[in-house]
């Protein structure tokens, strides 16, 4: 079947079967045929297609018009990949925004934009876990005056409505409210990216605990090394061991001392690959 491409959150899956598509549909369509007409390497697209090379720019606007697609289609294939390749936070930000205006966007991805609603806004997330107090009352000038920063209480008000609706909270007949069990996907690239805002918004805090926060109310441990790709990797199993271990101890007991807390564990390079390629070798 033809590939619709409102399905798809990562641009990389798309192109692998909508080339598939295309190969069945056309007698002599093939990679090597694109690459050919393209003028790049014949194993190059296989390696980007197994994530062993990154599509560049000027490759993918050079196969781009062999692909037969709507102009729809490579609008919609312009903006996922943007999302995944581009370096620029606030490009990936704005491309998803430019996606999210587009009507069939909006009928067939509901889920990416309720994700990207709740991530994106860091004190619906907080909000949700407040609901966990034993003195919470759902009232917007309670949450505002526990809440840190400037959040107004129409803001409030709109993000209780919203964790109601989408099924983060429920509200019961007595106007008590309770944190359902619900699991987000964060995995695929709309998704990566709302996640990644969350996380920019909590590494924000963080930088002002150091000036706003006593210091037996905050952790923040930091070491630096020089590490080994095989190391690093080690690293990031530690890290994830951590946080499962955190979640064990998260067991949302209620008692009278509870504040919101974030837990987060970061590891990230301070150095440059020294490059001696150009990102079009292999073309």
């Amino acid at each position: 079947m033809k590939p619709n491409i409102q399905e798809y959150h990562d641009y990389l899956e798309f192109l692998k079967d909508w080339i598939e598509f295309l190969k069945e549909r056309e007698k002599g369509f093939s990679l090597r045929k694109i690459a050919k007409e393209a003028g790049i390497a014949s194993g190059y697209l296989p390696m980007c297609f197994s994530r062993k090379r990154v599509l560049s720019l000027r490759t993918y606007e050079k196969i781009k018009p062999l692909l037969k697609l709507s102009a729809k289609e490579e609008k919609y294939l312009d903006l996922l990949r943007v999302i995944a390749e581009s370096e620029e936070p606030k490009m990936r930000v704005q491309a998803l925004t430019d996606l999210q205006k587009l009507k069939d966007y909006k009928e067939s991805n509901r889920s990416e934009l309720e994700v990207h609603q709740y991530l994106s806004r860091w004190y619906y997330v907080v909000i949700r876990e407040m609901v966990n107090m034993p003195e919470f009352n759902g009232k917007a000038e309670w949450i505002q005056e526990r809440l840190r920063g400037r959040v107004s209480q129409k803001e409030i008000e709109e993000a209780l409505q919203f964790l109601v609706n989408f099924g983060f909270i429920e509200k019961n007949d007595q106007g008590k409210y309770s944190v359902v069990d619900k699991q987000l996907n964060c995995e695929e690239g709309v998704f990566k990216l709302s996640l990644g805002e969350f996380h920019r918004q909590m590494l924000d805090w963080a930088k002002l605990s150091i000036e706003e926060t006593p210091r037996a109310e905050r952790l923040l441990l930091g070491h630096t090394a020089t590490l080994t790709a095989k190391q690093f990797e080690q690293i990031q199993s530690l890290l994830r061991e951590t946080i499962g271990e955190v979640e064990i101890v998260d067991n949302k007991s209620h008692s009278e001392d509870m504040e919101v807390y974030h837990i987060e564990l970061t590891a990230f390079p301070l150095t440059k690959k020294k490059s001696f390629l150009s990102e079009d070798v292999g073309e």
